[in-house]
């Protein structure tokens, strides 16, 4: 396989000027072939006639005339094949014969002496003699004697290959040439793919701008676009990255300088009350910290896209349950009531489980968390126009309005939240509800204070792909 795009360019060029220029060979030997062979039959019919007339005047219809004259071929000794002042070699590929009847031979030449009268029928033949083809033409005299010319295929194609050489030399003697040129000339084309190279290659690291399209060529044009797609893509990647780094610095230092002072005013500590409630407020720092990792790792596991996994059908009201079991005992220890309302018809959606569940332990955990005591929350799955709805509503502080779309982002927390989260939970529920083709909506309950999610799932059927869990 050729990799180079300028040798294959120039390969193609010449295979293409070849396609051409064979079949035109090809072509042009035919008809030339098809001349000569036109203008030796014409060659011979007129010898046969010349042969007639300078027999009937002749002194051949002597009845004493027992053996035919027989006339010589010169041929000259060697390989030369040079024509001199006593005839050329080629003699020996041409002949005639003279019949006073079909019996009677009178005038051969040598090369014919050994041909039969019945070789070849009247008119124009083609016979085998001595391992040659021959060419003949035999006539009929007003006599009734018979005129034979003959001439071996052997010239005829000697003076074809000739004449194709003759015409194809110039074209021939040309191709080297013409080869150098077609390199040169692809080498001149490319010419803007090595500039562009050049000045990829001359980038900094850290350039990811757009690569200018300037004097490209309109078919790299798709090519440079893609690349400052990705660019643009890897531009996004990086300031998500630069900016999910700042911000987990940020979130982390709190609760560890938290815990580390807690630490401190526990080994201070004089009595084992102030001592207990140090180690106290160490501990819900620490495990703030811990939940704030947990929910970093499970977002970069969702952000990460290197391998996929196909989807399937998962029973969403069975994840319900099972996560609530998991979480049922934060609910209990804060007196919440939990109602579910879960369509038979609709809790099965197309995805990946260990997401989903994700997805659920987060908004639950949100609803729970954020969730004033003695309070309720509604968990419902039903149908929307062939497509199924997931809704969760808790008791809480709710979020106004204008901050609802911010809170889909990572590490923002509302303004009215009673207790201390990362700002992670809702941004890896539109995470993987994006990556399920689901969209994330934050609304104000029907009855009462607090914040209701709805996730409305694409329907039943669509195929996905989504990261391994790592």
């Amino acid at each position: 396989m050729m990799r180079s795009l300028r040798t294959r360019l120039s390969v193609l060029t010449l295979a293409c000027i070849a396609l051409v220029v064979l079949p035109f060979f090809a072509l042009t030997y035919s008809k030339i072939i098809e001349e000569v062979d036109e203008l030796s039959d014409a060659r011979l019919a007129q010898n046969a006639r010349t042969i007639e007339v300078l027999a009937e005047h002749a002194s051949l219809a002597d009845p004493a005339l027992e053996a035919p004259l027989e006339i010589e071929n010169w041929h000259r000794s060697g390989s030369s094949k040079e024509r001199s002042e006593r005839g050329h070699p080629y003699e020996t590929e041409v002949g005639f014969q003279y019949w006073k009847n079909p019996s009677d031979l009178q005038l051969v030449t040598q090369d014919l002496r050994s041909l039969a009268f019945d070789a070849a029928p009247p008119g124009f033949a083609d016979i085998r003699k001595d391992g040659k083809r021959w060419r003949v033409f035999t006539l009929a005299t007003r006599n009734n004697g018979f005129v034979r010319a003959a001439e071996r295929y052997d010239s005829r194609r000697e003076i074809a290959r000739d004449l194709l050489l003759q015409n194809s030399a110039p074209l021939l003697l040309g191709l080297p040439l013409l080869a150098v040129l077609v390199g040169w000339a692809v080498r001149r084309g490319l010419k803007p793919i090595v500039t562009i190279a050049q000045r990829l290659e001359a980038r900094a690291p850290d350039a990811i701008g757009p690569v200018s399209t300037r004097d490209a060529p309109k078919e790299i044009e798709p090519l440079l676009g893609a690349l400052n797609g990705l660019l643009r893509r890897l531009r996004a990647v990086l300031e998500n990255e630069r900016q999910f780094t700042a911000n987990a610095a940020h979130e982390l230092r709190t609760p560890l300088a938290g815990a580390l002072v807690h630490i401190e005013n526990a080994q201070a500590a004089v009595g084992p009350d102030d001592r207990a409630n140090a180690l106290g407020e160490a501990r819900r720092g620490l495990e703030r910290m811990t939940h704030i990792v947990n929910q970093m790792l499970d977002l970069a596991r969702w952000d990460a896209a290197a391998a996929a996994r196909d989807f399937g059908p998962v029973d969403l009201g069975r994840c319900v349950d099972e996560e609530l079991a998991a979480l049922g005992l934060a609910a209990v220890d804060k007196d919440i009531e939990i109602v579910r309302a879960i369509d038979e018809s609709a809790r099965i959606v197309n995805g990946w489980e260990p997401g989903l569940r994700t997805l659920l332990r987060n908004l639950l955990d949100n609803a729970i968390r954020y969730g004033f005591a003695h309070g309720r929350i509604d968990i419902g799955i039903a149908s929307r126009a062939g497509r199924t709805l997931l809704t969760i509503s808790d008791s809480g502080p709710g979020i106004v309005a204008s901050r609802r779309a911010a809170m889909l982002e990572r590490f923002q927390r509302g303004s009215e939240a009673a207790g201390e989260g990362s700002g992670l939970g809702l941004s890896i529920v539109a995470r993987i509800a994006d990556l399920h083709g689901a969209s994330v909506s934050l609304l104000d309950p029907d009855d009462r204070q607090g914040l209701r999610v709805e996730v409305l799932f694409p329907a039943a059927g669509t195929r996905r792909h989504v990261p391994t869990e790592s």
